[in-house]
């Protein structure tokens, strides 16, 4: 099974240069070679049997046009760029690299502009961005380039590729690092083609069968095991240590075990470049850190990793943080007091940097439960219990429940009420704790780049819409990253309406308009978010999104906050003898010249409600729309509301809907958060045509909110069981299966 050798991986690589050259021939199977890749394969091989074949057999012409080029002596020449994944291998470009003379006249030019004449984009693969060369260095045997991917001519991804010659392969092995983030195993192939009409793509990735058997036979380590010892130049060797390494150590294998897989380990990370090599080191030592293997076994290639950094390997922007938490981890194992305190102090400086690492405050619970502060414990695991857990932190409490003897991973809710409960002598209070702890998860996030917006320029305020659901992971991001936009700017700037649908799951802040909006904008899944009316792609994901999600909206908006309007929206909302008494007026609107809606909306802010996707605190949730999903039309040439809304009418248009969304899907929408306290009227002028929203305002009800009970109860509005939880620790709700429209499938 495990029996591929270098040759037959360079006979596999090979083939896409076997395909380039014979006009009209396809890569043959797996199970039955073409006659061409058995001549490579016994020419490669110099099996003497294919000479004396070749001079009695095919003409010296036919000869010529069948034979296959020898392996390269240099960098120079033709290569596609592969990006090897579990199955297949992607060919993402195709590059000239030239060995450029170091004559006087060179040394007399710019050094960018000498290095940018090394390495030449030829063509790109189908459904690969387009890219430009930024900087290059080769040598006869090495190539390092920096390459732009660009969208509308702008870089929306830096491609860092560094790689080395294999002579006795003719390829060049490498790594490539997009956003300077975690690097992975990428290679060069060689190839006469200078365009991609005749390379074929993508690849099967070498040994990825041989792999798959390995990982899942009954003996994963001597599968594994195997795999290495064998496979040595096939790119998912990468992919096999780690696994390979955590087996082990689960199995909890002797010292000298562990040792020997980590040289093998580290001697095969070379043949992928330096920087590969030092990205191994620092995985070793942080697995060995987890584990309850000796603590200076851990330190050791750590140091190893610091000392290629310091002798020149550029760092990853995430080294620093995973060597550091290693760091910490192996020291908070010591029974010493010295490097126990070294560790914290370690924390705590990085966490000044990265004030909403998860991963770091789990580190600094453990840390101040046990050598420093219990307020302090109280105080990180506030932030860990109010946001929503991150796809690890899920799968090691499921794993610790299943098997807590391997994975001890305790939910940070639960050690939170211990602690609490130790402190205070009840759970008094822990619900507010925890929206205040979510507040400052939110600002932990807030850029340097919006602090720094002045917000004195413009007067048109922002609005964004976030169409999300209770039930869907990926709006995790969308929801947070929005509340961390309304954490950088004040609501004279930006306001944030989200609608919450039916997607993927019942979810009991939906109602009539929510889902009537999203049906305005031909949304087809959730989370989707609109800026002024137009859509913004990119924002979707779960916990470890956040920030990439914040910064993409953030890079639509901050260039609106400081755009000025003639129009002018004045509105007021007052709560008035069990009456909702609503006005607004609008003015400047003469020079749009496009049919104008008033739209105006009833949201609910700072409702507590447990999501299943995590989310605890919910702000500005669309309760009503009070028009059409597309607002009121100008009467006479002007845009205003005056308008009285009987409170029980308001409250009661939901909780019938919330009944008969039950009685249809067989939701249980028990204990719904039907509280409508804290509502604020939203008003925004949206062309008819385009959807451009031009001026939004906000302000919220005044007065006293009261409603009067009449009747029987509906089910969504009955008292939670006795036995119920509290918002902050209770279950997830009870789903059934809803009647979704097709169009409305989950991104």
């Amino acid at each position: 099974m495990l029996s591929i050798s270098r040759v037959r991986l360079l006979l596999c690589l090979l083939m896409i240069t076997v395909g380039c050259q014979q006009k009209g021939s396809e890569p043959s199977s797996d199970n039955q070679p073409s006659s061409s890749t058995e001549q490579t394969a016994q020419k490669t091989t110099g099996d003497p049997a294919s000479s004396s074949a070749e001079t009695e057999g095919p003409s010296e012409k036919e000869n010529e046009k069948s034979k296959i080029p020898e392996l390269p002596k240099t960098v120079q020449g033709n290569w596609v760029l592969m990006l090897p994944q579990r199955e297949q291998m992607m060919p993402l470009y195709l590059y000239k690299i030239t060995l450029n003379a170091t004559t006087n006249e060179d040394k007399n030019k710019s050094e960018e502009k000498t290095e940018a004449q090394a390495v030449k984009i030829l063509a790109k693969g189908a459904d690969v961005a387009p890219a430009k060369i930024v900087s290059s260095k080769v040598s006869d045997t090495t190539v390092e380039f920096n390459e732009s991917l660009l969208n509308d001519g702008k870089e929306f991804l830096r491609l860092s590729f560094q790689g080395k010659l294999q002579l006795d392969q003719g390829v060049i092995l490498g790594n490539i690092s997009f956003n300077n983030e975690n690097c992975t195993p990428a290679l060069l192939l060689p190839t006469m083609e200078t365009d991609f009409s005749k390379i074929k793509g993508p690849m099967p990735s070498p040994g990825a069968q041989e792999l798959m058997q390995a990982m899942q036979s009954p003996d994963p380590f001597k599968q594994l095991n195997e795999f290495t010892l064998k496979m040595k130049s096939v790119p998912l060797i990468m992919d096999a240590y780690p696994t390979l390494m955590a087996i082990a150590l689960s199995q909890k294998k002797d010292k000298k075990t562990i040792e020997e897989i980590i040289s093998r380990y580290l001697e095969t990370a070379k043949l992928w470049g330096t920087r590969q090599e030092a990205n191994s080191l620092i995985s070793v030592g942080s697995m060995l850190a987890r584990s309850d293997s000796d603590s200076d076994l851990a330190v050791k290639y750590l140091d190893q990793a610091d000392k290629l950094i310091k002798d020149g390997v550029a760092p990853l922007s995430g080294w620093k943080l995973e060597m550091a938490l290693a760091r910490a981890r192996a020291g908070l194992k010591s029974d010493k007091p010295e490097q126990i305190q070294a560790a914290g102090k370690l924390l705590q400086d990085e966490l000044k940097e990265h004030p909403n690492n998860r991963q770091l405050l789990t580190e600094l619970v453990t840390y101040e439960k046990s050598h420093g502060s219990i307020d302090k414990a109280i105080d990180y695991l506030g932030v860990l219990a109010g946001s929503p857990l991150t796809g690890r932190e899920q799968q090691l409490i499921a794993v610790s429940k299943q098997n807590p003897e391997a994975v001890k991973y305790e939910h940070p809710m639960d050690t939170l009420t211990t602690l609490w409960k130790e402190k205070h002598g009840s759970t008094d209070g822990l619900d507010e704790y925890l929206t205040k702890s979510f507040k400052r998860f939110l600002q932990s996030f807030v850029s340097k780049e919006a602090k720094e917006v002045d917000l004195k320029k413009g007067n048109r305020v922002s609005l964004i819409e976030l169409f999300t659901g209770a039930s869907c992971p990926p709006c995790v991001a969308a929801d947070l990253a929005t509340g961390v936009i309304e954490a950088s700017f004040p609501d004279s700037k930006v306001i944030v309406l989200r609608y919450h649908q039916h997607i993927p799951a019942p979810d009991p802040l939906t109602n009539t308009d929510s889902e009537a909006r999203f049906i305005l904008y031909n949304h087809r899944g959730t989370p989707s978010t609109n800026l002024n009316g137009q859509p913004i792609s990119g924002v979707a994901g779960g916990v470890e999104q956040v920030d990439s999600s914040y910064k993409q909206i953030l890079e639509a908006l901050i260039p609106t906050l400081s755009e000025n309007t003639n129009v002018k929206i004045d509105l007021s909302a007052i709560a008035k003898d069990d009456n909702l008494e609503l006005k607004a007026t609008v003015s400047g609107t003469e020079k749009i010249k496009e049919p104008l809606r008033l739209v105006a909306v009833l949201a609910e802010d700072e409702l507590q409600f447990q999501a299943p996707n995590g989310i605890n605190v919910h702000d500005m949730i669309v309760r009503s729309m009070l028009s059409e999903p597309n607002g009121f039309p100008a009467v006479d040439g002007k845009l205003s509301l005056n308008k009285t809304l009987p409170l029980n009418d308001f409250k009661g248009r939901l909780t019938d809907y919330l009944s008969a969304f039950e009685e249809k899907s067989g939701a249980n929408f028990t204990g719904a958060p039907l509280a409508l306290e804290k509502l604020h009227l939203v008003v925004f002028v949206q062309g008819e045509l385009s959807k451009d929203v031009f001026q939004v305002a906000s302000v919220p009800v005044s007065g006293k909110i009261t409603y009067k009970t009449t009747g029987p109860k509906s089910k969504s509005e009955k008292e939670k069981p006795a036995t119920a939880p509290k918002p902050a620790e209770k279950s997830k709700e009870k789903a059934g299966k809803p009647e979704i429209k097709p169009e409305k499938k989950e991104q």
